[in-house]
């Protein structure tokens, strides 16, 4: 993968559990906070009669000439197994895909089903040399600072081989998304004393502490530590990642709920917000899952972002702004070179 000045990012227009016009109005949003360029920015693949109408409204019209449509009859649904997915060549996430893959669009954005991005993703567009599955990655938000967590679901059982190249992949990620050139990694386990954890976490640990000065290895961490001045990237298997992940953010969403309704418990508090107001934005603003929300499959030949189904338009334009800001800086030698290297000394 290479960098480019003007990136074009495929999005999937028909993936959300909200439906298309949400998808849009993230665009919309994005649009207005990137830079214009010569040529269209994204590409919109989906049903293009829907996607025709969307853009005809009046709140939309102002985006046309910043994107082109890409017709794409079919949509995969959340149910479907990922190798049915894969048969379903006409599918918007499909089609998105292929365009990565035949050089037309520089990545591709969906909120459509993950077993499927994986599966496809890493049949059309194949792992990196000397990598062997891809991984999903996402920043998880903190008052202090954030963190890369991975795996959050791509591969659920992986090797001790794959959880390293894991490490490697999220340092890269770390260096790219906030500009930390030596991210210390953690391995997340249920203690940080040697032999903790199950037998995948003390094989990882083991290679990971191995290649110390290749990677800023710090060793096991516990789930407390994740918002104590905790590593700048947080390695565990997908299954683990997924969990914590969805816990966090269900967390979020009901600790929100909690403080709004104690803070309009009665006037002298709401006339205190008045006072807190400032402040109480700030915190929202840091904590929202949705400013991070979209999670790239690294480890492929061009990086692919996947959004939850239920994100909503802010979480889109994040998305899309996230992606496009990875596509400009490319991916560096050094993840290349660390990986061979990590080959050799590790597995050879």
């Amino acid at each position: 993968m290479h960098s480019s000045p003007h990136p074009i990012l495929a999005v999937d227009v028909m993936g959300s559990d909200l439906g298309p016009q949400e998808i849009l109005a993230g665009v919309h949003l994005a649009l207005r906070r990137l830079p214009s360029g010569p040529t269209p920015q994204l590409i919109l693949v989906g049903d293009g009669d829907v996607i025709g109408r969307a853009l005809a409204e009046r709140r939309m019209r102002a985006i046309g000439g910043r994107v082109r449509v890409h017709h794409a009859p079919a949509v995969i649904g959340m149910d479907e197994t990922p190798m049915r997915a894969l048969r379903q060549r006409e599918s918007s996430m499909a089609q998105a895909i292929g365009l990565v893959r035949d050089g037309l669009a520089g990545g591709a954005l969906t909120c459509g089903n993950t077993g499927a991005l994986v599966t496809i993703g890493t049949v059309k567009l194949r792992p990196m040399a000397q990598l062997e599955r891809p991984v999903l990655a996402t920043i998880i938000p903190g008052i202090g600072r954030h963190f890369v967590l991975l795996d959050v679901g791509a591969n659920p059982s992986p090797t001790p081989k794959q959880m390293v190249h894991n490490a490697i992949l999220g340092a890269h990620y770390c260096r790219a998304a906030f500009h930390n050139p030596q991210p210390r990694i953690g391995l997340l386990s249920i203690g940080t004393e040697e032999g903790k954890g199950n037998e995948l976490v003390q094989q990882t640990h083991e290679l990971l502490k191995k290649l110390d000065g290749m990677v800023r290895y710090v060793g096991l961490i516990e789930g407390f530590q994740l918002f104590q001045n905790s590593p700048d990237v947080v390695v565990c298997d997908g299954f683990v990642g997924n969990v914590l992940l969805k816990t966090l953010e269900s967390l979020a969403r009901q600790l929100k709920r909690f403080i709004g309704k104690e803070l309009f418990r009665n006037p002298l508090r709401i006339f205190g917000c008045l006072f807190a107001a400032g402040a109480l934005r700030t915190i929202r603003h840091k904590l929202s899952t949705e400013t991070y929300g979209g999670a790239p499959l690294l480890g492929l030949n061009a990086p692919l972002f996947k959004a939850h189904g239920s994100s909503r338009r802010r979480a889109i334009c994040h998305a899309i702004l996230i992606a496009e800001q990875f596509l400009r800086k490319g991916c560096d030698d050094r993840l290349l070179e660390q990986i061979l290297r990590a080959n050799t000394l590790l597995f050879e």
